[in-house]
């Protein structure tokens, strides 16, 4: 995948997204076949600052999905996007 402006990453966000409770949200493993696992990483990294506001889980008893919000998914779109243009720049 290339780099994704504001408007590629909405749309995105928009087909992968599922309801969790009352909002919407994109599965872990979902964003991690995006944009890589330490890209989820970095989302739940910095949602420690604003819990919920990026990353957020919906439990059914025993198990408990665990997904981003729109914020925490363009978070992890964000860090996607440096990582390929910081290794573009290297190249």
């Amino acid at each position: 995948m290339d780099v994704l402006n504001k408007d590629q990453v909405k749309a995105l966000f928009d087909k992968e997204a599922v309801l969790l409770g009352t909002e919407n949200g994109v599965p872990d493993y979902r964003v991690a076949v995006l944009f890589g696992k330490s890209a989820v990483e970095h989302a739940h990294r910095i949602n420690t600052s604003r819990p919920g506001y990026y990353a957020n889980g919906y439990g059914i008893g025993d198990y408990t999905l665990n997904a981003l919000t729109f914020r925490g998914f363009q978070a992890a779109a964000s860090f996607f996007n440096v990582q390929l243009l910081r290794k573009e720049a290297e190249e």
